[in-house]
């Protein structure tokens, strides 16, 4: 019976762990991005409806470093990290560099009541995924996931939990993916 109770006991351990850092209290700047292993490199597809009703691709946004985001409103590390995405994408708007949010789970008056209430504005293309149907192709099995896209259309890092997009760090590989893509294509 102890054995048994030992097990609980590590499971309410991790589980509070786990709560602690969806709180903030891991911050979300000390972790990095991970390489995408080049047989995973090629994304499924991504087409749904953005929030005027318009069908993107990521054919829409060809030859651009791209940060795709899965992400819902009630989760708390994601509500977290939009600000950062919003000041990552405005800091590089004048390279090629994109953010796309994709919605997971709820519809269009539900993501457009919660985007009125943001302290921070974000104007990058918020895509709704209301059946869950691009997320289970792109394999998310946690939210916030977000991908690095580059200009060939390949998937190079991923990050599974909250991320500070602005930090230093993630922005050097942004970068650095957008000066190489720009080498290769001047080549």
């Amino acid at each position: 019976m102890s054995g048994r109770w030992n097990w609980v006991g590590a499971a309410i351990v991790a589980i509070l762990v786990g709560t602690a850092d969806l709180a903030g209290a891991a911050s979300p700047v000390t972790r990095s991005l991970t390489p995408v292993p080049a047989e995973h490199a090629a994304p499924p597809p991504l087409a749904l409806k953005d929030l005027d009703g318009r069908q993107r691709s990521l054919s829409d946004f060809a030859d651009s470093v791209l940060l795709v985001n899965f992400w819902a409103s009630w989760c708390a590390p994601c509500i977290k990290e939009l600000p950062s995405m919003q000041a990552t994408r405005e800091r590089l708007a004048a390279g090629h560099f994109e953010v796309i949010a994709v919605n997971v789970g709820e519809n269009r008056a539900e993501v457009e009541a919660f985007l009125t209430r943001l302290d921070v504005p974000v104007d990058f293309p918020i895509l709704l995924d209301e059946n869950m149907v691009v997320a289970k192709n792109w394999k998310i099995r946690a939210l916030p996931t977000s991908y690095i896209v580059d200009r060939q259309g390949l998937a190079r890092y991923i990050a599974t939990g909250g991320r500070d997009f602005s930090e230093p760090k993630i922005l050097d590989v942004i970068e650095d993916l957008m000066a190489r893509s720009t080498m290769a294509s001047d080549d």
